[in-house]
């Protein structure tokens, strides 16, 4: 039966790989491809860091107060222009204008010269221009309130220096350029590798089923010696193989491309990222992609046999394909929580599993949960393959 098996497998690889889509889906795309698309991303990714540090705001103030200290103050900072306004509506119209990116409605609630200003910003915290301007005005404000306490404190005969604060708070960013690295690599490499998977067993899974039924070429293959369970494990080994094959080279594509072209993935102000991913985290990452891509693989076998022509299974592998993507977008911003029994949610699971391995806080638990939620369902979708293909009525339907 394995000698069978094994002479179908090689001749549906050889097929394969003398087909000039598959070649270069699987093997030109992920090695050129990726490295192409990281390389535009880091360009623009430090392009646009340089835009937000060269970057000077423009502050609609509305100033009701009537403090000459805070008019001086505002007059000589250099941290943002300023766009005065003598109503809040007028303001307001001037911000949803585009006048500027934050306006600021400055009251007088009390207190001597400089003091008691009741300050409220107006921004669109969507905007990141209008975050931005926003955290130039807190720093603004925050250096202002110490220059007028300390002229205060000076008339008085005490130096602001000498005054014990009562609280001081010291932020210290402790990420390192690897740990830097391997967050970058936790969220592109898990959804652009199981993404492959798919998109190479899409592409050669639906050829050598529905397309085989179309082309009338199956009935050969069934008058064979070969059993129906031979002809489904031969045609499954090959979609898997070249899946697997695929998803590889478009790990060591995007690891081309992040090792050369990633510095402008990383946020402004956080420093360089050093990508690296050792050999045992690799190894791990494997034995998580060989069971989904068995279910991948053997879902597009399910599909291909079902379906009456190419491009129908071409349409029915489209939602999974868009479920695929769905889900890997939300594992890639990771605000999501993903723990405990939920690593038994199948294709999702190796997903979470793969951001916990490259970032090497991978739990024992969840990674057996992953394996033994994705190997029964792999197992089922085969046998559920196997089943399918025995069925006249669905493998010659019209």
């Amino acid at each position: 039966m394995l000698r069978k098996v094994r002479l179908l497998f090689a001749k549906e690889l050889l097929g394969a790989v003398r087909d000039r889509r598959t070649l270069i889906l699987t093997v030109f795309f992920p090695l050129i491809f990726y490295p192409l698309v990281l390389s535009v991303m880091g360009h623009f990714g430090t392009a646009d860091r340089v835009r937000v540090e060269d970057f000077v705001p423009t502050v609609i103030v509305v100033d009701r107060s009537g403090d000459e200290t805070f008019n001086r103050e505002l007059a000589g900072t250099d941290s943002f222009y300023t766009a005065s306004y003598s109503t809040i509506d007028a303001g307001l119209a001037a911000l949803k204008d585009g006048v500027g990116q934050l306006m600021i409605d400055v009251e007088k609630e009390g207190g001597g010269e400089g003091l008691g200003l009741k300050v409220t910003l107006y921004y669109d915290r969507s905007d990141q221009l209008a975050a931005i301007a926003a955290g130039r005005v807190r720093s603004f404000f925050e250096a202002y309130l110490k220059r007028v306490v300390s002229a205060k404190l000076d008339e008085l005969g005490i130096s602001y220096e000498d005054l014990s604060p009562p609280l001081t708070i010291d932020a210290k960013d402790v990420t390192s350029g690897e740990s830097l690295g391997r967050m970058i690599l936790s969220r592109l490499l898990p959804y652009f590798m199981v993404l492959a998977i798919l998109t190479g067993a899409m592409g050669l899974g639906a050829e050598i089923t529905a397309g085989e039924k179309e082309r009338s070429t199956i009935a050969t293959l069934l008058v064979s010696q070969l059993t129906r369970m031979q002809i489904v494990l031969g045609k499954f080994l090959t979609v898997l193989t070249v899946s697997l094959v695929s998803s590889l080279l478009s790990a060591v594509g995007l690891l081309i491309g992040v090792r050369f072209f990633g510095g402008g993935l990383a946020p402004a102000g956080a420093g360089s990222a050093v990508f690296h991913l050792d050999l045992p985290a690799f190894g791990w990452m494997i034995v998580v992609l060989v069971p989904l891509a068995v279910i991948l693989a053997a879902l597009v076998i399910i599909v291909g046999t079902y379906a009456r022509s190419q491009k129908e299974a071409s349409m029915y592998l489209l939602p999974v394909y868009m479920v695929i993507v769905l889900v890997g977008m939300v594992s890639m911003t990771g605000g999501t929580g993903f723990e405990g029994f939920r690593f038994l949610i199948p294709v999702a699971n190796a997903l979470y599993a793969l951001q916990g391995i490259i970032m090497g806080d991978a739990a024992g638990r969840d990674l057996i949960y992953t394996l033994i939620a994705n190997v029964a369902c792999g197992a089922t979708l085969i046998a559920l393959s196997v089943k399918l293909f025995k069925r006249e009525a669905v493998l010659f339907r019209s």
